[in-house]
């Protein structure tokens, strides 16, 4: 008998999200659909609360993408395997999704029954990107040999976006405001700069990095 697979949807367009869940249950009795995120801030309470077995993360939302939902989900649930689900077959979107513990990386217009078998291929362990996307990976990954190992480059564009601001001394409802996110997604977005840079807090982190850092501009 195989394995029962529970499944979270994180999409912000919700009739995609739903229909996906009619097809999929038409299809597959072994999926079990515990909920539909629409933003990454909800897929990472849905992750603590539904403990899914796979995370269908699209990559583009609101508040919080998928690719920083991932980064955050992985550290934190490291036994939840998350296969990022898009429209785009993004250079840069690819490299941070990997680096950041996604499995799999599969586009929106594959039938839902090669859907359904690369859930249950992720579920055996298998890690799962189209061909045009390996490839990308390849490039990407030979790109970087002999690139000086600096720890900058691990952070996404709105983790620099973040320090920048942190950097110029604003608090976090000022980073919210001038970013358009929320003061929820600002603190993650510190924590995990924390975690990166091996400080306790703000002005340890400001102090490691003044010397280093890029002149910040308001």
């Amino acid at each position: 008998m195989a394995t029962r697979i529970k499944l979270l949807i994180a999409d912000d367009q919700v009739l995609f999200a739903e229909s996906l869940q009619y097809v999929l249950k038409g299809i597959s009795e072994g999926i079990e659909l515990v909920g539909i995120a629409t933003d990454g801030e909800m897929a990472i309470d849905m992750a603590e609360s539904k403990r899914p077995d796979i995370i269908l993360m699209d990559v583009r939302m609101p508040r919080m993408d998928g690719v920083e939902a991932t980064k955050l989900i992985h550290r934190n649930f490291p036994e939840i395997k998350i296969v990022m689900l898009t429209t785009f077959d993004d250079d840069e979107y690819v490299h941070f999704a990997v680096k950041y513990g996604a499995v799999g990386y599969l586009l929106k217009n594959m039938t839902p029954e090669d859907l359904v078998l690369s859930l249950q291929a992720v579920m055996r362990g298998a890690t799962l990107f189209t061909k045009t996307v390996t490839e990308k990976l390849v490039r990407s990954q030979e790109g970087e040999l002999g690139a000086q190992d600096n720890i900058m480059e691990g952070l996404t564009p709105r983790e620099r976006d973040v320090l920048n601001l942190v950097m110029l001394l604003m608090n976090n409802r000022q980073i919210a405001d001038r970013l358009g996110i929320s003061e929820r997604s600002v603190r993650n977005y510190i924590h995990s700069l924390y975690d990166t840079f091996d400080v306790r807090d703000r002005m340890e982190l400001i102090q490691k990095l003044k010397k280093t850092w890029p002149l910040a501009k308001p």
